[in-house]
């Protein structure tokens, strides 16, 4: 499993705990807490992120948004947008252009046709906000 099937697969664990309204993933999914592959560590490293972040990777969000709450956003968009804020704020060995481009390219999948366009534009104000923080 390379990176962006890791990231791919933390964002559909990340849908699942929005949509059971449940933000630790052990309770919803069987993760072997002792990682042993690469894969596993990468998983948990991003799915620890947004289980013990979750209100501050939504703060940034929501303070990025024009005109839209985080009720008004998609689902499937908003799993993205919290896997790549995720990353851009707690995960130091992906680039911020890589968390970026990816998540666009979930928009593109898993999105409707305007997903992309609004991942990218919310993602780069968040870029920019943290680079000011």
């Amino acid at each position: 499993m390379n990176r962006e099937e890791i990231r791919e697969h933390s964002m559909q664990i990340i849908f699942q705990m929005d949509v059971a309204n449940e933000f630790d993933y052990s309770k919803l999914i069987p993760i072997e807490e002792n990682a042993v592959t690469i894969e596993k560590k990468q998983t948990l490293t991003l799915l620890n992120a947004v289980r013990n972040h979750i209100s501050d990777i939504d703060r940034v969000i929501s303070a990025n948004l024009d005109k839209w709450s985080l009720d008004r956003i998609a689902k499937t968009d908003l799993a993205i947008l919290r896997t790549a804020v995720a990353e851009l704020m707690y995960i130091d060995d992906v680039p911020s252009a890589v968390s970026i481009n990816e998540a666009v390219n979930l928009a593109k999948k898993y999105g409707d046709s305007k997903s992309y366009a609004f991942v990218n534009s919310v993602l780069s104000k968040v870029e920019q906000y943290i680079k000011e923080q």
